[in-house]
């Protein structure tokens, strides 16, 4: 890490480091030779040291390139999980309640970004006849992703997925910043990034950063820390044209780290065949700040499954209104929703019947995802804990007060609740396969 030059620690007169000899050993009594008593005192809350920092020492650092610095994860990562195997079944199972024991449609072996094996595996999962309309969904989506990220690839040959990501957002910053006459005089140093991140002489470092102003690069990636940034920052007067690379994500949805995953069906007073209600579930992206569920046309036509199952009954048409006051009209549609617990297998409330809104296309990429609402937060107790994993913890019983024998949220510890907020660093490991979640906090990665 870079030089973090530390006050000195002075010894106190009559302290235990004062006490001792220069070889480390106590003094002697000179009556009967044993240790020296140390008179009782009242303990004292530590102070922390400050920390100061060397102008001079980082401004010679500023050349360092601390990314050909960084360790080896692979030899920092746990085995990757072995392949989930699922016991052969008779016919076709398409309930949830039906499937084995301990089913679930991820694959925990492979990386989610990893596009090309995951679809593999969708079909080789289709022919275990296992929900296979889960895969045949999940299959469809992995082909539009693979399709966009080639469409964007395309856009910048030669240039890796994060970097190609990262262009097409300082591509679409620059417009804006143009549009706005530069108010902020961020051109000149928004256009000599994307420059070179296209000469390659600038590559995405994920919790790296780069400092520039003006359009000059000040120093080579380096960790991101805030007496640094405040030093380089204030002496370059930069509330203009300063800009700090590296702090946000490549993507424009990787501030959306909270994913949960819902059931949905439609209400029928008659299912087909006499059987029970088909339902499918659902990945949405956990937004507190919406009122109802929001989903796609795409998923309807998944719900009913080939026409088996009717419409969904129309509530009308509803206004709901965005972060930046515009007025967005959608339709809405009667559906019933569940949530399905994985450690008792079970789904974890009755099903209930919810307006939802339907928007147009299909769930793929940034921007179109599906919204939760406010539902989740209606039906269960929920939590999170500053573990650094952004795990929300669903309960339908108050972990508070648990009855014997149940779960209640995890305690983090100390190092965890002391990790200072990861800059740049909420992304989705799926964007980062050469990143490990599980590094344990505050581990220097260099």
């Amino acid at each position: 890490m870079p030089p973090r030059p530390f006050f000195p620690r002075a010894a106190k007169p009559g302290s235990k480091d004062a006490s001792k000899k220069s070889d480390g050993k106590r003094k002697a009594d000179s009556l009967n030779g044993d240790a020296e008593a140390t008179p009782p005192r009242k303990k004292k809350t530590k102070k922390e040291i400050p920390q100061k920092l060397d102008e001079e020492l980082l401004a010679a650092d500023l050349n360092t390139d601390y990314s050909k610095r960084r360790k080896n994860l692979r030899n920092l990562r746990p085995q990757m999980p072995k392949k989930q195997k699922w016991p052969k079944v008779n016919g076709v199972v398409r309930e949830r309640e039906d499937a084995p024991q301990g089913w679930n449609p991820e694959e925990p072996d492979l990386m989610p970004d990893d596009l090309e094996s995951q679809i593999a595996r969708c079909l080789e999962r289709i022919t275990e006849n296992i929900m296979p309309h889960v895969y045949q969904h999940k299959l469809a989506e992995l082909m539009a992703k693979q399709a966009e990220r080639n469409t964007l690839v395309a856009t910048e040959p030669g240039l890796s997925w994060p970097v190609v990501q990262r262009l097409d957002n300082l591509k679409f910053t620059l417009d804006w910043l143009i549009a706005e006459n530069d108010q902020y005089k961020m051109v000149d140093t928004v256009k000599a990034i994307i420059a070179q991140y296209r000469s390659g002489e600038l590559d995405w470092h994920p919790e790296f950063v780069t400092y520039w102003h003006a359009g000059v690069q000040l120093c080579l990636p380096r960790p991101f820390h805030w007496e640094e940034y405040r030093s380089i920052h204030d002496k370059c007067e930069g509330h203009e044209g300063f800009w700090v690379e590296g702090i946000f994500g490549p993507a424009s949805d990787l501030s959306k780290t909270s994913i949960v995953r819902f059931s949905l069906r439609i209400p029928q007073a008659q299912p087909p065949d006499g059987k029970g209600l088909s339902s499918f579930e659902f990945p949405f992206m956990d937004d507190t700040g919406s009122t109802h569920m929001s989903i796609f046309e795409d998923d309807i036509s998944i719900l009913q499954d080939n026409k088996n199952h009717p419409l969904p009954r129309c509530l009308g048409v509803g206004l709901h209104y965005t972060s930046d006051d515009r007025r967005v009209p959608a339709l809405y549609r009667e559906l019933e929703v569940n949530m399905w617990s994985v450690d008792d297998k079970c789904f974890m409330s009755n099903w209930e019947p919810i307006p939802v809104s339907i928007r147009s296309g299909h769930a793929t990429r940034a921007g179109a995802d599906r919204l939760s609402g406010s539902w989740l937060r209606h039906r269960f107790y929920t939590g999170t804990c500053p573990d650094q994993s952004m795990r929300l913890w669903v309960f339908n019983y108050n972990p508070g007060i648990p009855p014997q024998g149940e779960k209640t949220l995890p305690t983090a510890t100390p190092a965890q609740l002391t990790a200072p907020f990861r800059i740049g660093a909420l992304h989705p490991i799926a964007d980062f396969p050469h990143l490990d979640p599980t590094l344990a906090s505050g581990h220097s990665l260099i």
